[in-house]
């Protein structure tokens, strides 16, 4: 699991990281959980959830850049994220830090917005998201 971290961290550096690479890590930890031995030591559902957060917001950077921003619908991530609020509670602390802006909440809990400053935006997600794999490592190499 060692390699998988460092592989992760690795492209946030590269700046080569995507939401996929994302999503198919939280996947296996999911599905190791499940069989009752994790592939990390310090996995938890918060870690998991906060990742899978990180890597939404990253997939919507990636579909406005590729022009798909509006198609980036409920029923695309809602499998993937569990807490809402602490969904909401990221997208806010974005638009505190001016990271997004225009941010509307539909009924179906699909938030939609614009990054005036997608470099900006990115390089903060990878910020979050080398955090919780900082996190992770640490425990394993204890």
């Amino acid at each position: 699991m060692k390699q998988t971290l460092e592989t992760l961290k690795g492209k946030i550096a590269e700046d080569t990281l995507t939401s996929d690479d994302v999503f198919v890590f939280t996947e296996r930890l999911k599905e190791s959980m499940r069989e009752g031995a994790p592939i990390v030591r310090n996995v938890s559902p918060a870690n998991i959830t906060l990742l899978e957060i990180y890597a939404f917001a990253l997939r919507k950077m990636e579909m406005t850049e590729e022009d798909k921003g509006s198609e980036l619908r409920a029923g695309d991530w809602r499998d993937s994220i569990d807490d809402f609020s602490q969904l909401k509670y990221f997208v806010d602390e974005l638009q505190q830090s001016e990271l997004v802006n225009h941010v509307a909440w539909n009924v179906h809990a699909n938030v939609i917005y614009d990054i005036p400053n997608p470099s900006a935006y990115k390089r903060y997600v990878y910020w979050k998201m080398k955090s919780v794999l900082d996190n992770m490592q640490l425990f394993e190499q204890l």
